[in-house]
């Protein structure tokens, strides 16, 4: 390479060096998509939209919800990865998208019959932002199912392997790989029933075509009330004060087990510093915010509001978590 040609290219990485600068001193200066890789409808499109109304308050620009459901949060979740690291296009991050589906990819490298694998690596590929919170779900079947515990529903399982079966949101999700993870744990074999989104397999749990699934008392709504529906247990470590008589799992004869649904903000990888520092700002404020928090604990949802490090942080954790336990119960089966 000759001088002329090194020069070159310090020059024009220079520039680029200075125009990020600027762009991120200038930030934001159009509007901001953020993308919820699922339909609208559910709990993660609802979040979005509280977030975004009150981040476009706070920074002085729109802030859209787009949504981009399919491949278990994997279509949005990529498009975002592929974005340029400006600040313009951000994703609104789950453990199903993030980590489940990625880790079931890979537990099945190996099947050639196995859904097309995410492009994405959820670590490398995304700035995390902020890691907003967590959900309990819980353990739901129809009221045509006799089993009114654990150990009665653990019970009608082992008596008939396979017959008994479950709904989820789809292949990869974290309700289905909850179920696994339980089915590991209770030596019992289900039938699994994946669905496009959450709300169809709740309906037809509640019609009797499939027996029982997990779901966050929010996506629940009003059936436990109108005795559609029956909670046998809950997957935090500690019973839920909107469900107070609804005992966890850990104290069903599974210590331990826990399962928690989270949600979280990312970029692209590069996201500057500044704007991340600035996004982060927004978002915690919106949580911080009466009516926000008031929705929130309603759904059962405990905030956390964590720094950039922390979000990335957890996301390493659960990624190892999962991925571990995914491979395990596969070669449970």
């Amino acid at each position: 390479m000759t001088l002329l040609h090194k020069l070159l290219r310090i020059l024009l990485s220079c520039t680029l060096a200075i125009a990020a600068t600027a762009g991120a001193a200038d930030y934001p200066s159009q509007p901001i998509h953020i993308v919820v890789p699922w339909a609208a409808g559910g709990f993660t499109d609802v979040l979005g939209r509280l977030i975004a109304e009150k981040m476009s308050k706070s920074l002085g620009q729109p802030v859209i919800v787009d949504n981009k459901p399919g491949a278990t949060g994997g279509i949005g979740s990529e498009f975002v990865s592929r974005a340029a690291p400006d600040g313009y296009n951000l994703l609104l991050t789950t453990s199903d998208a993030l980590v489940w589906n990625v880790n079931v990819a890979k537990a099945h490298e190996s099947d050639p019959a196995a859904n097309a694998k995410p492009t994405y690596d959820p670590i490398k590929d995304f700035t995390q932002i902020i890691f907003m919170g967590t959900q309990p779900v819980l353990l739901f079947v129809g009221n045509d199912v006799p089993a009114r515990t654990v150990s009665e529903f653990v019970a009608m399982a082992k008596a008939k392997p396979g017959a008994v079966s479950f709904g989820s949101s789809g292949e990869g999700s974290a309700v289905h790989l909850g179920m696994e993870m339980f089915s590991a744990a209770s030596g019992i074999k289900l039938n699994h029933v994946p669905y496009k989104g959450i709300n169809p397999a709740l309906l037809d749990v509640i019609g009797g075509q499939v027996q029982s699934l997990f779901i966050s008392l929010q996506g629940a709504g009003g059936y436990i009330k109108a005795g559609k529906l029956r909670p046998l247990a809950i997957t935090s470590l500690t019973r839920s004060p909107l469900a107070p008589d609804v005992p966890t799992l850990a104290e069903s004869g599974y210590p331990g087990f826990q399962l928690t649904l989270w949600y979280g903000l990312a970029g692209p990888k590069g996201l500057p510093a500044d704007v991340v520092d600035k996004l982060n700002r927004a978002v915690k404020a919106a949580l911080n915010e009466p009516d926000v928090k008031e929705r929130l604990t309603a759904g059962n949802t405990t905030v956390i509001g964590s720094t950039p490090a922390e979000a990335h942080a957890w996301l390493v954790s659960e990624t190892a978590k999962w991925g571990d336990a995914v491979v395990a119960s596969k070669r449970a089966k």
